[in-house]
């Protein structure tokens, strides 16, 4: 089951916005695909903040959110063929992240130790499809463990669950599984 309102609708604004201007073919399509991209996305994030809202976690899910988004264009994730699939996916993904983060408190070691081992960890799964592209990987290896540090010491000094923490694990852990798809998907 595709859902597509929000495709009709970036196909419109697409429309409106190419009328009156001298655009290729190519462009009109790179410009529908943004935004139906931008509109899935921005459905999708209105749907999780309402539903987390009612059970009065949006401060929560607010967190959980910011640690998904730094970090998940850099190390990938799993992709779904149905639309309602990753929507429930998706938000299951947050609601463990949240739920986790305010029963399962971390110990500071551990939390110590990840703030450690993740970037170093990101340096190695950062994906990349061809050999040109090993600068480009070092800069976002570098980007990638920065901001894993900054998000695990956020929640380390100032939040008192591990929301944060927990997401940025099961970012790390989706990459992960990415990756064990793609090289066994590769090695049949």
């Amino acid at each position: 089951m595709n859902i597509t309102f929000y495709r009709k609708l970036a196909y419109k604004v697409a429309d409106s916005v190419t009328r009156n201007g001298q655009y290729t073919e190519t462009e009109i399509k790179d410009i529908r695909y943004g935004l139906v991209c931008i509109f899935s996305d921005f459905y999708k994030t209105l749907l999780y903040l309402l539903i987390f809202t009612v059970f009065s976690l949006t401060k929560e899910f607010i967190s959980a959110f910011i640690a998904f988004l730094l970090l998940r264009p850099f190390l990938g994730g799993y992709h779904f063929k149905s639309e309602l699939v990753c929507i429930i996916m998706s938000f299951l993904t947050m609601a463990i992240a949240i739920f986790a983060g305010k029963i399962i408190i971390i110990p500071y070691y551990i939390q110590l130790l990840l703030i450690i081992a993740l970037p170093i960890f990101a340096l190695l799964i950062i994906p990349v499809k061809d050999s040109p592209k090993k600068e480009y990987r070092k800069r976002t290896g570098i980007l990638t463990g920065l901001i894993t540090v900054l998000l695990l010491l956020s929640d380390y000094f100032y939040m008192p669950d591990n929301i944060i923490t927990w997401s940025v694990l099961e970012v790390y852990v989706l990459s992960v599984y990415q990756l064990l798809i793609i090289k066994y998907m590769h090695n049949m």
